[in-house]
Order: structure tokens, then sequence, then C-alpha cells
């Protein structure tokens, strides 16, 4: 049984780690449309 809360906080943890790297705004932010060809 301990085993299984383990596994669920450490896959908690990894997920809120997850979301908060990808959520969190980039000082650069690359653009996918505009000049230069992206669509190639």
């Amino acid at each position: 049984m301990k085993i299984g809360f383990a596994i669920i906080a450490i896959y908690a943890i990894a997920v809120i780690a997850l979301a908060t790297r990808v959520d969190r705004p980039r000082k650069n932010p690359k653009r996918l449309t505009g000049r230069g060809g992206d669509f190639e």
C-alpha cells in the first residue's frame, strides 16, 4: 500500500513540475508564423 502512495506522489510531482515548466512564460518566444518561411 505504501508503494502505491509513493508511485502516485512521484507521478503527481512530475506532472506539476512539467506543467509549471511549460506554463512559465519565456523571455524570447519563438514565433510560428510571420516572415522567414516558417511553413517549410
